[in-house]
């Protein structure tokens, strides 16, 4: 998971509330540039589609953490 931790870091912050200019200001351009597409999904004018690339994100969180589990 280490080259995913920014989508995990962005749909942490997402659900936690933050705002997403200030998620991606802490990432930096380079990190910014690696979650693109899940911040322009977030960013949506579709509350559905906002919905489903958060959910997707945070599967991931989820799963990776599940896997952890058992190493």
């Amino acid at each position: 998971m280490s080259e995913r931790w920014e989508a995990a870091f962005v749909a942490l912050g997402v659900v936690a509330g933050e705002p997403p200019e200030a998620i991606a200001s802490a990432l930096g351009d380079e990190g910014v540039a690696r979650v693109a597409d899940l911040l322009h999904a977030l960013a949506a004018p579709s509350r559905e589609a906002r919905a489903r690339a958060l959910a997707r994100a945070v599967s991931e969180v989820v799963l990776a953490i599940d896997a952890s589990r058992y190493a």
